[in-house]
């Protein structure tokens, strides 16, 4: 078996999921020789810039950090050659490696996408999974090549999806046991016991999200899409729709009813402590969880103090 203390490693990642993956390499013994991460970014409202949380963990760690604006002006490459990694482990970095970097280490470059490949290539995979409502999603270990997710998988750690999976409980779920599956995969490849076999099938893709991307439309969408965009679109960017006061935000909902049309699709047709009902395009969706313009999230029986939603008018 590799001894991990002699494998040269290199961790290219930005954002919180990354963390743990990083922390795994360093409490599995690899020689972390390198981090690249994305430049530190202005948050929070004073927007004074920050370090990724990926930066914050290898500078704990004593880790050589390098964070290129661009990965195409040779600098990372010339910082590459000089780190010498035997592989290159990729998660979440969010820029997309050039040739000469791919092909740089013995080992090639590594990468842990949050779905189960070929499904969901692209920036946002957890978002749409839930989104999409599959009933499974996973991580899958795969060597990078040089379209975006197209590389031969090494292996896949899948999961099942709860009726209520949210974004935020899917990631951290592959944040939980993604680690010791990067660990042992690892390992098994270099140990060669893993080989890279080609994607094969149809694919989908799951183009990055922003934050005009939360809008909801009663009239357009089913309860059933309505439900899983609400979820998908928990924790970041929100679901809103759009009301004379501002957006509203929903933050969690039920669906009541699926099977027939509603005669007014965005209608408000129930309003108790249990919940706002909507008539949406097909079926009717009850509005659990709920924020006004600039306050907090809410319960409907708090909400409903004052509030501008009622019996007969329209939503969104």
């Amino acid at each position: 078996m590799a001894d991990p203390s002699a494998v040269r490693v290199v961790f290219m990642g930005t954002p919180d999921f990354a963390v743990p993956f990083l922390q795994a390499l360093l409490d599995a013994r690899f020689h972390l020789v390198g981090v690249l991460t994305q430049p530190d970014r202005p948050r929070g409202r004073g927007q004074e810039l920050s370090p990724s949380p990926v930066k914050i963990c290898a500078t704990a760690n004593n880790i050589p950090v390098f964070s290129p604006t661009t990965l195409r002006d040779g600098q990372a490459l010339s910082c590459l050659h000089e780190w010498r990694p035997d592989v290159v482990v990729v998660v979440a970095y969010g820029k997309i490696l050039p040739e000469e970097i791919l092909s740089l280490p013995p080992h090639g470059c590594v990468n842990v996408h949050a779905s189960l490949l070929p499904s969901f290539r692209g920036a946002s995979p957890i978002v749409w999974a839930v989104r999409s409502g599959v009933p499974e999603s996973g991580v899958t270990l795969m060597l990078m090549d040089k379209g975006m997710d197209t590389g031969p998988v090494l292996t896949t750690l899948a999961f099942s999806l709860r009726e209520d999976e949210t974004s935020g409980s899917l990631a951290e779920k592959m944040m939980e046991s993604g680690p010791d599956f990067l660990v042992g995969g690892l390992l098994d490849y270099l140990d060669g016991n893993l080989h890279p076999v080609a994607q094969d099938g149809p694919f989908s893709l799951a183009p990055m999200i922003r934050k005009e991307d939360g809008r909801i439309s009663f009239a357009g969408m089913s309860a059933t899409e309505i439900d899983r965009h609400v979820r998908a679109m928990n924790p970041w960017p929100g679901s809103y729709f759009e009301s004379d006061t501002g957006n509203i935000r929903i933050h969690r909902g039920v669906v009541l009813s699926v099977p027939d049309p509603c005669q007014s699709p965005g209608e408000v047709i129930g309003v108790s402590s249990s919940g706002i009902d909507v008539c949406c395009q097909k079926g009717v969706y009850r509005i659990l969880e709920i924020q006004r313009p600039g306050g907090r999230k809410l319960k409907v029986s708090e909400f409903l103090s004052g509030s501008p939603i009622f019996p007969g008018c329209s939503l969104g």
